[in-house]
């Protein structure tokens, strides 16, 4: 029962923190909302249309990190110190995203090296759950339920290999466009499930 605990609280700490950090990206639009200003919210949205497309862009990457987090996690019944430092690392991307968000707003996005920032950023995360996907992978006691360990550290390793071509690209005059590779990923691992499914059949 103690493990256990030890489980849930972890999940929910890391939930938490993934909520300040959706919530700090929004701090700097707020500021936006002055009471003497006369600007209507046309205005504001073309004098600050950067931040907002910052916003979303990193709520959208909040979000689907979270999605990936979930992903990982939800079978198990505990975890093992790698886990648990492993998660440390992820949640210290997600908190830190907010702040190469400020900077590709205050640059209007044409600065490399804030783009290079914010997709390195990424890329911790998601190389941070291939890890955990590795690590899960090797102790099957703390899965509560039956998983295809390959499909789980295939899908891993398909996104941090998307998100390091990425990674490349972003020092390119392509910056946060580069991140358009990581569409492939779903496409990629349809593929590879259709072709195992193929192969099992034979």
């Amino acid at each position: 029962m103690e493990y256990q605990r030890g489980f849930e609280r972890l999940v929910n700490f890391s939930d938490a923190v993934v909520a300040i950090a959706a919530t700090l990206l929004v701090l700097p639009l707020v500021e936006l909302a002055d009471p003497g200003r006369s600007d209507s919210f046309v205005d504001v949205f073309r004098e600050h249309g950067v931040e907002f497309y910052a916003f979303v862009l990193s709520f959208l990457v909040i979000f689907t990190q979270w999605l990936s987090h979930h992903r990982v996690f939800r079978n198990l019944i505990g975890y093992t110190p790698a886990l648990m430092w492993i998660n440390f690392v992820w949640l210290l991307s997600i908190v830190f995203l907010p702040f190469p968000t400020k900077l590709i707003a205050e640059k209007n996005g044409y600065d490399s090296s804030s783009s290079t920032l914010y997709v390195a950023t990424i890329a911790v995360s998601v190389i941070a759950m291939f890890v955990a996907d590795v690590v899960v992978s090797r102790h099957p006691s703390i899965v509560a339920a039956d998983s295809r360990d390959v499909e789980r550290v295939r899908t891993g390793a398909v996104g941090s290999a998307l998100i390091l071509i990425a990674f490349g690209l972003a020092f390119t005059p392509l910056g946060l466009w580069s991140l358009l590779i990581l569409l492939l990923a779903k496409p990629i691992n349809h593929f590879a499930d259709r072709r195992t499914t193929r192969r099992l059949v034979e």
